[in-house]
């Protein structure tokens, strides 16, 4: 199992780096885990748009969601496309209808099956099982955590230091986790610092840390200084538009 990282620039995208979007690609399903302003181009540079199997919402907030529009776009008017199931938190569907007020021929839920989720349910998209966890954040959002025969992977989202995310990350191989601020420059407690995400990646014993959802105008390489500083040994590095983290061979390729 890989994850592809498609954007990962929190809030706003810049000229080089999208806002949030990740793949996972297992040989059983390629799953496109949120798709934030931006995504959708950068998908169409490693795949079709008819290729993936799922599309994972994590919550409604534009710079995780946006691009569902090219998506629904290209997906009505291609006519070998079917239905593609959208995973999500409650009242998805009814709040991104709303964008397309006046569009009469046609409706997102004619392209997308969208299918809410709770943190009970387990999804299983080809051999990857799925498994949510509500965060602290303004706005109903889900952790997600994916399993397969090639791994396991725990998605923070977008969260506040309130969400249990050790226990629901504990043992994973790879924990990609957002630090939206840096130490001397913390904001709401919406997200994450650098050490608060490395306190949660010490804590839940997770193999690999990769740091993601930074602000736009934040130095990368600092976030991963500044989570070293808590986490010792455990290997940290920073999410990159276009790169692809392996979690069998550690590397990213």
């Amino acid at each position: 199992m890989r994850l592809r990282v498609l954007g990962c620039s929190g809030t706003y995208p810049t000229c080089s780096t999208p806002s949030s979007g990740y793949v996972i690609e297992d040989p059983s399903a390629t799953i496109w885990m949120d798709c934030g302003t931006g995504t959708f181009p950068a998908m169409q540079r490693v795949a079709g748009y008819d290729t993936v199997d799922a599309l994972v919402l994590s919550h409604v907030h534009s710079d995780h969601c946006l691009d569902i529009y090219p998506l629904y776009y290209a997906r009505r008017f291609d006519p070998g496309c079917e239905r593609l199931p959208v995973y999500c938190p409650a009242g998805t569907e009814e709040h991104l209808s709303r964008f397309l007020v006046g569009d009469g021929a046609c409706k997102l839920g004619f392209i997308f099956d969208f299918r809410e989720v709770t943190e009970d349910d387990v999804v299983e998209i080809g051999d990857v099982r799925l498994e949510f966890m509500l965060t602290d954040h303004p706005v109903p959002t889900f952790a997600i955590r994916a399993q397969s025969p090639g791994g396991t992977l725990t998605y923070s989202a977008d969260t506040g230091p309130g969400a249990d995310l050790a226990s629901f990350a504990h043992g994973c191989d790879l924990f990609v986790c957002e630090a939206s601020y840096q130490s001397g420059d913390l904001g709401p407690p919406l997200h994450l610092s650098t050490h608060q995400a490395a306190d949660f990646a010490k804590r839940a014993e997770v193999r690999d840390l990769v740091l993601t959802h930074f602000w736009p105008t934040h130095d990368r390489m600092r976030s991963v200084e500044e989570a070293a500083e808590v986490v010792g040994d455990l290997p940290v590095s920073a999410a990159y538009a276009g790169g692809v983290f392996d979690i069998t061979s550690r590397l990213w390729v």
